[in-house]
């Protein structure tokens, strides 16, 4: 697991939930083609010798004939030089994608597939061009070295990229204590992975997490702390313990740099939770899920178009909405701080969404992250 906080681990999304024909041609036979191969026969007998040969250059020529091969065309261009394309400075632990450019003798360019490597531990460079920054204690310069062949011909490119440490910002017992951070992510052809982690106040530890491909979800337990330098240590039962350290924050979200101990570091960004203020929440939303989701000023509750489903619904005292229904399960809202409303109702709830069992309190599903539009 990256934390990300995410632990082990990327579904709902976003809450969630030609054939060729040929003619034929068909030559036409009898007298007509007597009378071609006769007339061929005058030309060739009465036409001045001198003519005759012209003509016969004639067509050749015009027939690309006789040059190279049977190709005849221009001579093929030679590789003449090589550049490097991409970034001139890569963050510590970020990335950076490079390119090389070949030159032609024709002053021609195009992208090549060439081969990589960079002069220095402090990163490292994939075959495809993707230059990575591991762990640093300063800045630094390394060199990164493109290679490319053709025709018998190579030529090498390098580029001087400059690393960038990060400053970290110390954790502190008293901004984790009682709070939840939200994850997600979405990649290309329709991946997502979303994580929810809260750090209780007696220093316990829950994440629920999702990830599609496969569609499945999972619910880990373990301890948090901060240690002396306030680097946050959180413990996973079974999985082993996940350092992290804070790099940037808001008012709405953080980002962290985590190592598991099983590979580089990593970089993500987490959204603050903040409570859900139930004096604005009644209404009618559409949620991202499809569904219609009623809000009653009374506490009460439905989602018409899924079977009917009736809830009633209330705020705790950590600002989290709960709200059992008649189904046997708890639907459980924490609210992201990127949600928008207005002094009096909020237009746009964003939530990351577990569900759990009402009679035990059982952990059911986590669906990842939903929004829920005022309509």
């Amino acid at each position: 697991m990256d934390v990300d906080f995410r632990i082990g681990e990327k579904g709902m999304t976003n809450g969630g939930y030609g054939d060729n024909q040929e003619g034929c041609p068909f030559p036409i036979k009898g007298k007509g083609h007597r009378e071609g191969k006769e007339m061929r026969k005058f030309i060739f007998t009465f036409l001045p010798a001198s003519l005759l040969l012209a003509c016969l250059a004639m067509v050749i020529s015009t027939c690309g004939g006789g040059g190279g091969g049977g190709g005849g065309g221009a001579p093929t261009a030679t590789l003449s030089g090589l550049s490097i394309n991409g970034p001139s400075s890569v963050s510590e632990y970020g990335t950076g994608t490079y390119t090389a450019t070949a030159s032609w003798s024709d002053n021609s360019t195009s992208t090549v597939k060439s081969t990589w490597s960079v002069n220095s531990q402090a990163a490292s460079i994939s075959t495809g061009g993707v230059l990575s920054c591991l762990q640093i204690d300063n800045d630094r310069t390394v060199t990164v070295t493109a290679t490319y062949s053709s025709g018998g011909i190579t030529e090498t490119a390098t580029m001087d990229v400059g690393l960038t440490n990060i400053a970290t910002i110390p954790f502190t017992a008293q901004m984790l204590s009682g709070n939840a951070f939200f994850e997600e992510n979405t990649s290309a052809g329709g991946g997502y992975d979303s994580s929810l982690s809260i750090f209780n106040a007696d220093f316990s530890f829950q994440q629920y997490s999702y990830e599609k491909p496969p569609g499945t979800s999972d619910n880990v337990t373990g301890t948090w702390s901060v240690d002396a330098s306030g680097k946050l240590l959180v413990n996973i039962s079974g999985q082993g313990t996940i350092t992290a350290e804070r790099i940037s924050d808001s008012s709405t979200e953080m980002q962290v740099v985590s190592d598991d101990g099983t590979g580089p570091p990593s970089i993500a960004t987490f959204e603050k939770i903040v409570p859900v203020d139930p004096a604005k929440l009644p209404g009618t939303y559409v949620g991202s899920d499809g569904y219609t989701w009623v809000f009653n000023a009374n506490g009460t509750g439905s989602i018409p178009d899924f079977g009917g489903i009736t809830f009633t619904w209330s705020v705790d005292p950590d600002g989290v909405l709960r709200m059992p229904s008649n189904t046997g399960y708890t639907v459980v809202f924490y609210a992201r701080a990127s949600s928008q409303s207005t002094a009096t109702s909020y237009t746009i709830l964003k939530v990351g969404f577990p569900e759990f069992k009402t009679s035990t309190g059982e952990f059911y599903t986590y669906y990842g992250g939903i929004g829920l539009t005022r309509q």
